[in-house]
């Protein structure tokens, strides 16, 4: 009989919680530090700058398989067990980026490698931890937790600047490797805990509350699929195309680029207090209102007249709408599912809404290269999104799942 795990102390927690907040932001920097590196491995290698970004077209159809074996591996095993050995992988994979040389293919090839290799400290591991130890304030941890990397979409390009005058093109990649495997060693191996208490209670009964199959064949997990998929390509058209939208509307380039530094901050914002609303109001309430906000920044395009300051408060809503989605995918994989199975459910909805953003801001460039504008674009998310509002509204009350949780 396995010997009962018990609850962690509030220090514990807290530690653990720092170590989870460093892993998900370094682990998601990947996005920013490419769009930091474009024009510098352009200028060194002669690549395109479509044909540069295509590597994370690549990472968007990996990223689906290996979130669901990490979420099936952290429903059997202690996160600690997979972590560690996974921030090995994670940092030699991005230092392997800088071997890269002019033929474009060693880039899809390393990026293909760095996709396997970052997946041992995918979010859903972390997120995994804190729904395991967090019941009552389990929103706004959650929170706490994603929070950091709204930070970094504001830091990083200072970040890749510095290192590339220290270093060069080359030299930017393993340099990023090496920080990060000292910044996330440290905090995880001393505040990842080496028991799940879930796990622990599983082992001492006769099986499992849930069978995985049943959770695949849930009317409620393919509701969230669709829903989040449509929700994901509102906010992947933003992240690609908020730059052009504000150049197409009058903007100068400079003006655009500085009215993205909004959006990081915003993002923070937009996490926290969705966590905090979640602890005090209803899921559905909550759930529908951060939906909302992406359709409110499409109309806010389409109706408003565009300057300076309005598209600093564009940038804002555009924030508060990305930091929320991914907080309300984390809670509801584990209010509607429970904490058993989450890693499996998480996975599933984090490589959807991934993909999705990869797959949309990919079409809404052909569609805009088609039409000219970005009007039809915009009118089309605007009506996926409340029908993704639909969705979640359908959901009914979040269930009571029988489940062992360690009281906050």
């Amino acid at each position: 009989m396995t010997d009962r795990v018990l609850p962690m102390s509030n220090s514990a927690k807290l530690g653990m919680l720092f170590a989870v907040s460093v892993a998900i932001a370094l682990g998601g920097t990947h996005f920013h530090v490419l769009g930091a590196m474009v024009k510098p491995l352009g200028d060194a290698y002669g690549w395109s700058r479509g044909d540069i970004a295509f590597a994370l077209t690549i990472s968007s159809f990996i990223n689906p398989f290996t979130n669901i074996v990490v979420g099936i591996l952290a429903d059997k095993y202690p996160v600690r067990k997979i972590a560690l050995p996974g921030i090995f992988a994670f940092a030699l994979g991005t230092a392997a980026l800088g071997l890269v040389n002019e033929n474009i293919w060693s880039w899809y090839l390393a990026y293909t490698l760095f996709t396997i290799a970052g997946s041992g400290i995918s979010s859903v591991l972390f997120t995994k931890l804190v729904v395991e130890h967090f019941s009552k304030r389990r929103g706004l941890a959650l929170a706490t937790s994603l929070a950091g990397a709204g930070i970094l979409v504001s830091t990083i390009p200072h970040i890749v600047l510095a290192l590339e005058g220290v270093a060069g093109v080359r030299g930017v990649y393993p340099l990023i490797g090496a920080f990060s495997f000292l910044l996330l060693i440290i905090p995880c191996w001393l505040f990842l805990p080496e028991h799940s208490p879930i796990i622990a209670k599983e082992a001492s009964t006769k099986g499992p509350s849930r069978d995985w199959q049943e959770v695949i064949g849930s009317l409620v997990l393919w509701k969230m699929v669709f829903a989040f998929f449509l929700i994901a390509s509102c906010v992947g058209t933003f992240i690609v195309h908020l730059q052009p939208m504000l150049a197409d509307a009058g903007l100068s380039r400079s003006e655009a680029a500085s009215v993205a530094l909004f959006v990081g901050p915003a993002m923070i914002v937009g996490r926290l207090g969705t966590g905090f609303l979640y602890d005090m109001l209803p899921t559905r309430l909550v759930t529908a209102i951060a939906f909302a906000l992406p359709a409110l920044a499409c109309l806010w395009l389409l109706l408003l007249p565009m300057d300076f300051t309005t598209a600093a408060a564009l940038a804002v809503l555009i924030g508060l709408g990305m930091g929320s989605e991914v907080d309300a995918l984390a809670y509801l994989s584990s209010r509607y599912f429970g904490t058993r199975r989450y890693g499996l459910i998480f996975g599933i909805l984090i490589s959807v809404y991934g993909f999705a953003i990869g797959i949309a801001s990919w079409l809404v460039g052909i569609a805009f290269d088609a039409i000219g504008n970005y009007d039809a674009v915009l009118l089309s998310l605007v009506c996926g999104v409340i029908v993704a509002i639909i969705l979640m509204l359908s959901l009914g009350a979040p269930p009571k799942i029988e489940e062992v949780e360690v009281a906050s």
